[in-house]
């Protein structure tokens, strides 16, 4: 079974940012545990797009990051309600096409560099190839790892909606309705 994972990622501490972000975007969702100062959650997105809606009552550094294995990746990052990174590989056609709507990497770098990692080689791990992806190790991984993202693999809405309350009580993830 290939990946599916489609989740956000506000940089805070406190994680009750996380939870009125989605109740403000009248959405319902599930908010991980805070780890290395991003707290992770995913939402239901069947009314519109998600991104959007949440950015609007954003108080801080927001990431979206979607990985589908066979088929695409997007990252996309918001300061607050400006959307100031935005990226997308899809290799699911014929062949790979890369968008660059808004490649700052000014941007990500500090970001990278508060976690204490090297962006010496931004740019490439951007540029790859679709005949040399390392699936074990892909460029999302590369980068979500960079960023300091700790729930990122194998994340949405559908698999957090499987976990029963026992499970969500064992990762620590809140339910918010």
């Amino acid at each position: 079974m290939s990946q599916f994972s489609q989740s956000f990622h506000l940089k805070t501490i406190d994680r009750t940012q996380a939870v009125e972000l989605i109740r403000d975007a009248g959405k319902w969702g599930y908010v991980y545990p805070e780890v290395k100062g991003w707290v992770s959650f995913v939402v239901e997105n069947r009314r519109g797009n998600a991104d959007e809606i949440i950015s609007q009552s954003n108080p801080s550094i927001l990431v979206h990051y979607v990985f589908f294995e066979d088929h695409m990746w997007t990252l996309k990052i918001y300061n607050k309600d400006e959307l100031v990174f935005d990226y997308e590989a899809d290799w699911a056609g014929e062949g790979l096409v890369i968008e660059k709507r808004l490649f700052d990497l000014e941007i990500l770098s500090e970001l990278i560099m508060q976690e204490g990692n090297r962006v010496d080689d931004l740019e490439q791990i951007f540029d790859f190839k679709d005949d040399k992806i390392d699936y074990d190790n892909p460029p999302a991984y590369l980068i979500a790892q960079r960023l300091g993202l700790q729930n990122f693999d194998w994340i949405s809405i559908e698999y957090s909606d499987s976990l029963d309350d026992s499970e969500l009580e064992e990762m620590g993830i809140v339910a918010v309705e």
